[in-house]
This record gives structure tokens, C-alpha cells and sequence, in this order.
């Protein structure tokens, strides 16, 4: 299909979802190949990790080094905190990135990000358009109960997937093609029965069940011109040793979906 050149300029929405984040850098690679030219990101969670990637043209560096992750590598990442504050601290991903692409001032970046985080203690959404790229990253991808929060000044942040896990409406071009990535599409069929389920998969599959509805009703309300779902099953949310089959599975969609 072949769009305006006027429509070839995207705006790309980036959600959150752990290991199936990964399925982005797929969708980026489909957009890059064919002529899309993304000049505004808006990631939530580990969608702020690619998406800062994308911005800083370091896509490529970053599938290289997800590549290489084997399960040990990903446990070796884990830098166990004070379990009062979260399980994890997070500083180790952020060492490592510096092996793909140095911090650096948002407002300085060539193409406009934004990055979604949410503060828990005045409950509302927090759009990081200025300071520190790291920062951002990190302040979005505080997944409550399991990376420790980010404190600045009166907020304290966490993961923008509480509030909004697909921010579509933080969009700044409104001319350009909105591409948005959902991480939270609906499972693969099982049949009609309910699994049994424990206390754990229970209060999960609840919360699963009430973020994908907060999702669908943000894309059916603010409308981008084309949504890749991502099924929720697809990956769990440490399961980075898959990056080969998520990105080349985000890159199938992408091609399924702009070319349908």
C-alpha cells in the first residue's frame, strides 16, 4: 500500500508489556524498510526503552545486544533491592544501555519523544518532554512491586502503564500517521473454558483483564490510524531470551496490518 508522502511521517506510540516490548523493534524495522520516516515517539514502559532507541537511531544496537541475552544473562540484570520498595533496583539495565546509546537531554534529541510515567502520591500521569533521556526511561518502567519508584522533588513515579499503557493522546503531530503498539491485545483462544486458576493467576489475570480494557477504550477514544496488537500471552514479562521470534513476530504484524 502505498501512502502520501505527506502521511509518510509517523508519529509512534510505544506501550508497555516487558518482553513483548521487544516485538517494537520489529515493527521499527518494518517502518524503516519501507519508507516511514518516525520523526515522534510516545513510549510507556519498556515502549520509552525502544522508543529512546528509535530516537537516538540505535535500533539496530539494541536488537544486537537483546540477541545476546540468554536466561542467565536476563537474571544476572536483576539487582535485588529492599523488597519494602521493590524487588528490583533497575540501575543495571541503565549500566547496560550505556553500551547501546549515552543519556542525554530529551529537548536535545532530532526527533520529539515523550516518555509516560505515572505519580502515585498526586495520582495522574507525568509526560517527560524535557531532562534526562535515563531518567524517563527509568521512571517509566518502575513497574510497582517489582522496580523500586523514582522520587523527584513532591512526585513519586512509577510505571506509566498504571494510568496509561498505550498514550496515544500525548501525540503532539496530528498530521503525521499515528502508529500505535499495543502490548496488551487479547490472549490466543483456548476454548471456551475458564482455566483454574490459584490466588497469584487469579488477582493477574485480573489485572491483565482490566488493563487491556483501559487500553482498548484510549485507542477506541483517541483513534491512531493503525494498531498493532500484540497478544498478552505472547511473551512473559521476563522472557527477553526470545527477542529473535518477538521482534521478527512484531515485524509480521506490522506488515499484516499496514499492508491489510
Amino acid at each position: 500500500m502505498k501512502l502520501p508522502k505527506s502521511k509518510r511521517k509517523v508519529s509512534l506510540v510505544l506501550g508497555g508489556g516487558g518482553a513483548r516490548g521487544l516485538t517494537q523493534i520489529g515493527v521499527v524495522k518494518y517502518l524503516n524498510e519501507n519508507g516511514f520516516e518516525v520523526d515522534e515517539v510516545v513510549g510507556c514502559s519498556i515502549g520509552a526503552l525502544v522508543g529512546a532507541a528509535v530516537v537516538r537511531n540505535r535500533t539496530n544496537e539494541l536488537r544486537e545486544w537483546m540477541e545476546t541475552l540468554t536466561k542467565r544473562d536476563v537474571f544476572r540484570l536483576m539487582d535485588f533491592a529492599n523488597p519494602r520498595y521493590g524487588l528490583l533496583k533497575g540501575d543495571r539495565v541503565l549500566e547496560r544501555l550505556h553500551e547501546v546509546f549515552s543519556d542525554i537531554a530529551i529537548e536535545d534529541l532530532p526527533v520529539r519523544y515523550a516518555a509516560i510515567a505515572t505519580d502515585l502520591r498526586n495520582e495522574e500521569e507525568v509526560i517527560f518532554r524535557t531532562g534526562s533521556l535515563y531518567t524517563a526511561i527509568r521512571a517509566s518502567m518502575a513497574i510497582p512491586g517489582v522496580f523500586t519508584g523514582v522520587t523527584i522533588g513532591e512526585r513519586f513515579l512509577v510505571d506509566g502503564g498504571v494510568l496509561n499503557n498505550v498514550p496515544v493522546n500525548h501525540v503532539q503531530h496530528q498530521n503525521n500517521l499515528v502508529i500505535a503498539v499495543n502490548l496488551d491485545g487479547l490472549p490466543e483462544p483456548k476454548g471456551n473454558k475458564m482455566p483454574r486458576l490459584g490466588t497469584i493467576g487469579l488477582l493477574q489475570e485480573s489485572y491483565y483483564v482490566m488493563r487491556r480494557k483501559m487500553s482498548a477504550m484510549n485507542l477506541a477514544v483517541f483513534k491512531p490510524d493503525y494498531t498493532i496488537s500484540v497478544s498478552q500471552d505472547s511473551a512473559g514479562i521476563w522472557e527477553f531470551h526470545r527477542s529473535n521470534e518477538l521482534i521478527e513476530r512484531g515485524y509480521q504484524l506490522a506488515k499484516e496490518i499496514i499492508e491489510a
